[in-house]
This record gives structure tokens, C-alpha cells and sequence, in this order.
């Protein structure tokens, strides 16, 4: 049976709720709390999740850090925050993949850490899936006044979440009436709750009362998080989780691509959403609305697209390939073996991209050229996407040229006057220039009969786009 807890206050300091007081976090009176981070599988955005952890609005000084990473992968992650950061908490330490702990055995040296420690206010348990968007996270939680709390995180568009609202007689899932609206957040409060996951919220006086059993993370055959709950359950302990407030969500770890510099880069089908607000502009959606669209020569349109993040890691991640074209007019890689305006690039289906970026197109750009060209109707596709490197002792400029397309993408991605001096591109028809292009803006403009164009010389430096030759 499901206890339901449906409070209606919103949360302000002394007033009661459920016989449960909500804690004001006063100056210079913050608890101590461990953060155990666990990182058990291969996950996409974890230097993401390190910088979350960072700009967490809770000092410093009052934190304490316990890391378990079992994957290689993620070793320079953790010290780099380690290396940057490690000196502005408390103390941390970290548990690497040589040392071959279990994860039931670190989840319990966890809590024992802060079970031992007679200043450990707060235990908080964090998986590496978890996206704690809202910087005020722990004060939250911590406001709350819970024994054992979790924030209702959940993936994207799913109704899978970091809670079970009930459980089948044999101790497993089963649906209970108000799940949904209590992930959809139709319904919000507290919820006494019988199993919790990912992240979660315990006071320290509890693991030094209550819970003084060290293994609190194994029963029977059960998963770590089913034995911890169970173990709660068998002490008489209540879990609650919180939707008071929107906390963030959980990861898709299901496809998490490796074998590349900057695989979150693979992560637009898995994770789109963790994916935009990485790489894409964060004025693209509001192009139109806010008049962002600019036309600096007939029909060609200039706009923001990639962060600067963006354009660095598809940089680098070219210069990590770094199996550039000769620049000469025979080139296998293409249909027929011949290019008429050879430039020094390396093909997207050279680094196993051309399937992401297929779909960066239809989803980003695509809607913007249905309605720069009334009428005009897309699916985005490009036989032939290529990042190009310009250089004055390699290839400094492109020849005047038709694109073999409807329409032509070409994104700056990197900064004219800082990392390379000229460049451009002209429109001969037209005598109009863009020259300094800004980085991550887009140029879109017709690709044949109307727009002949050329590529102005770069005369010092280097110079990166990325083309996509649209609709052939």
C-alpha cells in the first residue's frame, strides 16, 4: 500500500507540514554533507556533471567528496575535477577502476565514511546518470527535513523515474494509481515512498542510530538499490521523494558511445535534449521570434548555431582523426572518384559522424530553411558533409564555384582575428562578402545556378567550417 503525502505548503521556513518542520539554511550554518559520486558504467556528459557539481549553490568548505569509478574511460574526468578543484572541499577521495571495488562494497564504504564521522551531517548519494539541473538541489533537500529523501528525477519524455510509488507482494515494481501524476508533476509534495534510486538525500544521525549495520547495499540476489531499500524498509524507516521543485533528470546510458575524443558528440540520438543545450546555440530556437536571422547578401542567410563547445569539439575531434585530403582533384572517398573544387577536409563518415550529423539536419536545420524559403519543403539530406581546413601554406582560398546542392550549410568554427586573420566567402554575382565570420554562425545560401561563390583567403593561422552540401 502506497502512503500518500500530499502537501500543499510550499515549503517555507517554520511552517509544518506532516509533522515535519522544513529546515531554514541559515549564513555560516550550513551542515556538513558527504556527496558520494558512483560512477558504474559507461555514461555520456560526465565532464558536464563534474561542472554541475561545482557550481552546486552549497559552500564548499562544508563538503565532503567520496568518487567510485570502475570505468577507464572516465579516469581523466574525475581528475581533472580532482586536480582543479579537489583543494576548495573539505576533503576527497577517490576509488579508481585498479582497485576492482564492487559497487555494493563502495555504496557501503560510503555511508560508512559518514557514519563515522561524528561532523557528517548529510549522506548524498549520486549516481553519475544524474543531471541535477537546479543548483539549489541540496538546500532543498536538506530544507525538507527528511530522514531519507529523494528529488524526483526521471528520464526525458518517459515515465521511468528514480522512484516506485508501490511494490508487488514478492518485493518487485508494481504501478500505483498517482505515478503519473506525480512524475508529470500534476500532483506535487512529498511522498512516502517504498523503494528510491540514484539520488538520494540521508541524515547522518540516522546511520548513527538506526542504521548501524554496515551492509546495508546486499540481500539475497537483490540489485544494490533493492537491498538498500529493503534494509530501510526492514528498520521501519520511511523514504520519501520530493516533486516540489523541478530538480533535473536521468540519463539514457544505454548506447553510450566510445572510441573518439569527444564521444558526447554521438550522444543527438540518445540523450538530444543533454546534447542541444551542450552544442547548440542557445539563441537558435529564438532565431526567428527575436530577428537573431540575418542577411547580409541576397537569398544568404547567417545565423547562430553551434556553442563555442561545439565548435571546438568537432575541431578537435577532425584534428584527433587527423587523416586530412590531399586537396587535389582525385579523391576516392566520393562517387566517381573525382572532385571538381577540391578542398583539404575530412568527410563526417570518415569518424563514423554521418548518421548524427544527418540528424542535426533534419532537426535544426531543416525548420529554419522552410522558413527563410517560403515554399520550400525539406528533408535535409546531404550526400557529402566535410569539415574544411583552410591554411596560407596549404590552402589558403577555394575558386570560384556552383555547390552540387538546393542549398549549402557552411558554420564557422572558429574566430576570425584570433585564430586566423581573413577569409570568408564572396558571392560573385551579388559582390557581397561575408568576411570575418562569427564562430558557431551559420551561413545558408543557395548552392547552384544563382550563388557562384568563392572562398576568400586566409592569410594567417588557420581556419575551420564545416559544409553540407543540402538536397543534391
Amino acid at each position: 500500500q502506497t502512503i500518500i503525502l500530499n502537501l500543499q505548503q510550499q515549503g517555507v521556513c517554520g511552517v509544518e507540514i506532516v509533522n515535519q518542520v522544513t529546515q531554514c539554511l541559515k549564513d555560516n550554518k550550513f551542515p556538513t554533507v558527504l556527496i558520494g559520486i558512483f560512477i558504474e558504467q559507461l555514461t555520456p556528459f560526465v565532464e558536464d556533471f563534474f561542472e554541475r557539481l561545482v557550481n552546486l549553490n552549497y559552500p564548499k568548505e562544508h563538503l565532503q567528496i567520496f568518487i567510485h569509478n570502475t570505468q577507464s574511460d572516465h579516469e581523466q574526468d574525475v581528475w581533472k575535477f580532482v586536480e582543479q578543484h579537489g583543494d576548495k572541499y573539505q576533503n576527497v577521495k577517490v576509488i579508481g577502476p585498479e582497485e576492482e571495488m564492487l559497487n555494493t562494497d563502495a555504496r557501503n564504504m560510503g555511508l560508512d565514511m559518514c557514519r563515522q564521522d561524528v561532523v557528517c551531517d548529510y549522506y548524498f548519494n549520486v549516481d553519475i546518470e544524474v543531471v541535477l539541473q537546479n543548483r539549489d538541489a541540496l538546500k532543498l533537500l536538506i530544507d525538507q527535513n527528511r530522514s531519507i529523501l529523494a528529488p524526483l528525477v526521471g528520464r526525458r519524455k518517459k515515465l521511468w523515474s528514480n522512484f516506485w510509488g508501490a511494490m508487488s507482494v514478492d518485493g518487485y515494481y508494481a504501478r500505483s494509481e498517482d505515478y503519473v501524476d506525480i512524475v508529470d508533476r500534476r500532483r506535487t509534495g512529498v511522498w512516502n515512498v517504498p523503494y528510491i534510486s540514484s539520488v538520494y538525500l540521508i541524515h547522518g544521525s540516522l546511520l548513527r542510530s538506526y542504521l548501524t549495520k554496515r551492509d546495508l547495499y546486499h540481500s539475497n540476489k537483490l540489485d544494490a538499490d533493492m537491498a538498500f531499500c529493503q534494509n530501510i524498509r526492514e528498520q521501519g524507516i520511511f523514504m520519501y521523494v520530493t516533486n516540489r521543485h523541478v530538480f533535473g533528470h536521468i540519463l539514457s546510458v544505454e548506447n553510450c558511445h566510445t572510441g573518439n575524443l569527444h564521444n558526447d558528440l554521438w550522444q543527438i540520438d540518445e540523450n538530444q535534449k543533454d546534447w542541444e543545450e551542450k552544442y547548440i546555440h542557445p539563441n537558435w530556437s529564438r532565431i526567428i521570434e527575436d530577428k537573431i536571422l540575418l542577411q547580409p547578401c541576397p537569398d544568404v542567410y547567417w545565423f547562430p548555431i553551434f556553442t563555442e563547445r561545439g565548435c571546438d569539439d568537432i575541431v578537435e575531434e577532425m584534428e584527433h582523426f587527423g587523416k586530412w585530403s590531399s586537396g587535389d582533384n582525385q579523391d576516392m572517398r566520393i562517387q566517381g572518384g573525382y572532385e571538381n573544387v577540391p578542398t583539404i577536409d575530412i568527410h563526417m563518415n570518415q569518424v563514423g559522424y554521418e548518421k548524427q550529423w544527418q540528424k542535426f539536419l533534419r532537426e535544426y536545420i531543416a525548420p529554419l530553411t522552410e522558413k527563410v524559403y517560403p515554399g520550400y519543403y525539406t528533408k535535409a539530406y546531404s550526400f557529402l558533409n566535410f569539415v574544411v581546413r583552410y591554411k596560407p601554406e596549404e590552402q589558403p582560398s577555394l575558386e570560384p564555384h556552383h555547390d552540387a546542392s538546393t542549398f549549402t550549410l557552411n558554420v564557422a568554427l572558429n574566430k576570425a582575428g584570433v585564430d586566423y586573420e581573413g577569409g570568408g566567402c564572396r558571392f560573385i554575382r551579388y559582390n557581397c562578402s561575408i568576411q570575418a565570420p562569427r564562430k558557431g554562425w551559420a551561413l545558408l545560401h543557395p548552392g547552384r545556378l544563382t550563388h557562384y561563390h568563392e572562398g576568400l583567403p586566409t592569410t594567417s593561422g588557420t581556419r575551420y567550417i564545416v559544409v553540407s552540401f543540402v538536397d543534391p
